[in-house]
């Protein structure tokens, strides 16, 4: 009998229809059944039956969107309280009845099975329809949150009309309280119903149900009071392990390691990190290698998220090599998430160290090893990721097989542990960004490969984005994967601008930028920090590029880019003080051509960002720090050894790290500075290096800047030919730049020949 979704009506009730000779959901069975019990009774009996035990929707809670979850009376009937019940298999915390024997006479119909077989059918298609699309009307919301609610209705009159079998009850509660936390905000209806389903667990030693409704406790008080459900966390950890309960004690320790990240605070983090330091070492002494590779990983993650300091790099990579160790063993090299992650975590370190060659490598062995797990069986579409657990580990679990939640038993009788990961569309997304970042310093040289691999990224995101999913999961979870990628997908708009930023693409920039608001607008106030500072710095940066100097200046001396009190600059990411650190350097370079002069603000300026820079692992910003501080006072005749000495700075670090904007810079301002005018080989050769340079960054601006002292060299030295080329070339490029530029440059040209 064929199943198909229930028609709602105005009125709160449900429509059913039939067909034979198909499949039927559980609590159909279960109806079909009361006809053949009762055929005297006829159809009309039967619906009165039906009524009976599905009152109007109206008459029960209501429910809204992860808002109050209202308590009302629910009408249960006299006759409808057998006393008796079956045993039932359960599939993780979905409640189904034991389908009958049709040699059998059917027994007596036992309501609370049916209630319970109803309220699945209405998760399940509510959840159907909540992974659908999240672009919903008001009343698709509605119907979604009225399934949800008529589901727990069921399970409540259940749980309060009927007295089941304990282990029956204990999953009961157990999925009551795990819809009321997935769905709602009522979270004390939530406790109070775990706290009574673990005190039954523990009257019957039902230890698997009894630690997942801890597992789930804890995550339900960290909602409402984050010290109490950490403190109750760690005294359930003390329990288990003086049970030796060596699975659980993962578990929780895992637990407890997410719940800690969660609060972005330093004290927190060293605790996950001891965490993952005993998980690890428990695991070893067990043998459990897989479960010792994942804690290496995720404590490789965290030092590279806390800074980008040659110390967090250096032990994020001590902790890659312990997991890689690891990952000798078989059951580790068969978990391809981890395999990802690692190469991931490896990648990003060379990136932070800024080793062209190292980076270069690693992206190929990134890239080849995702490819090789592509077609692997162990990705989910959900993104849960499979741990397994050695049977030494769980000899003492007590787990019942029917009981399956971050724990489960596998089909060979051994135990494994669920994370939560990312699913191998998300994997790849994350490897189109991490490789557009790697060659990204080569763009313009290398056929614009960069901007190739993010663009692939962002459609691929989009189409994920745009995709129905068929993931049945809440709604809560939908809508925070949905969060996750588009901040995600904002990322890599941003890393693309920045890549035609580069190359002076200015009016393709604009375009992106558009885009990117577009997609930043879909976020609320949901947006990182990290991202927000990251768009306002570009659009600073796109007005200082098309010429609207004041507009530029006005973003980066914005309260929000602004450094803080260099007794505050440890409490800030490390992403937040970069940027502001850049936006100052940018300032410096607007502020250094104001008229009238602003001398005592840009002596201030420099002063204050000295430290930061020249203590900053980056070698980009220490290059671009040396330039600033050499073009500061260009016509300042008293500090010329000075000057000579910033630039060599600056060219050795931008060398470095293969920055060839950087470089372009300064030989064109050396060679502007020290060799205009003069009739020497080595002033040819300045001019050609920059002009070189120019054209494998294919900078406009600058290419246009080399190719006018290269013409102006040439006309000295008595080649009028060639510099005519040259200089016919030049005036071509900046027609090409943007109107404001081209008056900027206009401008600079009438204070050099006044000599000012």
């Amino acid at each position: 009998m064929a199943y198909q979704a229930p028609e709602q009506h105005f009125d709160g009730s449900f429509q059913r229809q039939y067909h034979p000779n198909n499949y039927c959901s559980p609590a159909q069975r279960i109806q079909v059944q009361i006809s053949r019990q009762r055929p005297s009774l006829g159809q009309q009996s039967h619906q009165i039956a039906y009524d009976q035990i599905n009152p109007p929707l109206v008459n029960q809670r209501t429910l809204l969107p992860q808002g109050a979850y209202q308590q009302q009376s629910v009408h249960v009937p006299g006759n409808v309280l057998p006393p008796v019940s079956t045993v039932v298999s359960t599939n993780g915390y979905a409640i189904h009845p034991t389908p009958q024997s049709s040699n059998q006479t059917p027994p007596p119909l036992e309501y609370q099975m049916l209630l319970l077989a109803m309220a699945e059918d209405c998760f399940s298609v509510a959840r159907g329809e909540g992974s659908v699309d999240l672009v919903w009307h008001e009343l698709e919301w509605m119907r979604y949150y009225k399934y949800v609610a008529t589901g727990l209705g069921y399970l409540e009159v259940v749980l309060k009309h009927w007295r089941l079998q304990p282990h029956l009850e204990a999953v009961t509660r157990l999925r009551y309280a795990s819809v009321l936390h997935e769905e709602t905000d009522n979270q004390m209806e939530a406790e109070e119903a775990l706290t009574k389903g673990i005190a039954l667990s523990e009257r019957h030693r039902f230890s698997g149900l009894k630690y997942n409704m801890q597992h789930l406790l804890a995550r339900v008080m960290y909602s409402t009071n984050t010290k109490a459900s950490l403190k109750f966390l760690d005294g359930i950890i003390r329990d288990v392990e003086a049970y030796q309960h060596t699975a659980w004690v993962y578990a929780f320790r895992f637990l407890r390691v997410a719940l800690s990240l969660q609060l972005s605070s330093r004290p927190e983090t060293l605790v996950a990190l001891s965490h993952l330091k005993i998980i690890a070492t428990l695991a070893n002494s067990c043998g459990d290698n897989a479960i010792s590779t994942t804690a290496f990983t995720i404590e490789a993650l965290i030092h590279l998220r806390e800074s980008n300091s040659a110390e967090s790099i250096e032990q994020s990579q001590r902790a890659l090599a312990a997991a890689r160790s690891s990952q000798l063993d078989r059951n580790a090299q068969t978990i391809p998430q981890l395999v990802a992650m690692m190469h991931f975590v490896d990648l990003c370190c060379s990136l932070q160290h800024f080793d062209g060659g190292q980076v270069t490598s690693k992206m190929l062995a990134m890239q080849a090893s995702l490819d090789h797990t592509a077609n692997d069986n162990s990705w989910t579409e959900d993104g849960v990721c499979v741990i397994p657990i050695r049977r030494d580990a769980s000899t003492n679990l007590n787990c019942d097989e029917d009981n399956q939640g971050v724990l489960r038993t596998a089909s060979n009788g051994s135990t494994i542990f669920l994370i939560h990961w990312l699913p191998r569309e998300d994997m790849y997304t994350l490897g189109y960004l991490l490789s557009g970042a790697a060659v990204a310093n080569r763009n313009a040289m290398d056929g614009q490969k960069s901007e190739q691999y993010l663009k692939e990224g962002i459609r691929t995101l989009q189409a994920i984005l745009h995709r129905k999913s068929t993931i049945f999961e809440p709604l809560a979870s939908v809508a925070a994967r949905a969060l996750w990628r588009r901040n995600l997908l904002c990322q890599m708009q941003l890393q693309l601008i920045f890549a035609l930023c580069a190359r002076t693409a200015w009016p393709v920039a604009k375009e992106q930028m558009d885009e990117v608001k577009e997609t930043s607008s879909s976020l609320n106030d949901e947006m990182p920090e990290s991202l927000s500072i990251l768009v306002l710095y570009l659009e600073g940066i796109i007005l200082q590029g098309t010429g609207d100097l004041t507009s530029a200046l006005t973003i980066y001396r914005s309260p929000k880019m602004a450094l803080p009190p260099s007794n505050d600059i440890r409490s800030i990411s490390h992403v937040r003080r970069d940027i502001s650190i850049l936006c100052t350097l940018n300032s410096i370079s607007i502020i250094r051509n104001a008229n009238p002069p602003k001398s005592a603000l840009l002596s201030s300026l420099l002063t204050t960002i000295e430290p930061l820079c020249l203590t900053n692992p980056s070698k980009n910003i220490q290059s671009a720090y040396y330039l600033a501080r050499a073009t500061a006072y260009p016509h300042d005749l008293t500090g010329v050894v000075k000057m000579k000495q910033y630039l060599q700075s600056a060219l050795q670090a931008a060398k470095q790290v293969a920055n060839n904007q950087l470089m372009c810079t300064t030989l064109n301002f050396m060679s502007w500075r020290f060799f205009r005018g003069v009739v020497a080989e080595q002033a040819e050769k300045s001019a050609r290096a920059s002009q070189s340079l120019a054209k494998k960054g294919r900078d406009t601006l600058w290419t246009s800047v080399a190719d006018g002292q290269l013409s102006e060299t040439l006309d000295m030295q008595g080649k009028g030919q060639e510099a005519e080329a040259i200089r016919r070339e030049a005036l071509e490029l900046a027609g090409r730049l943007p109107v404001n530029m081209q008056r900027e440059l206009e401008v600079d040209e009438k204070e050099q020949a006044y000599g000012k």
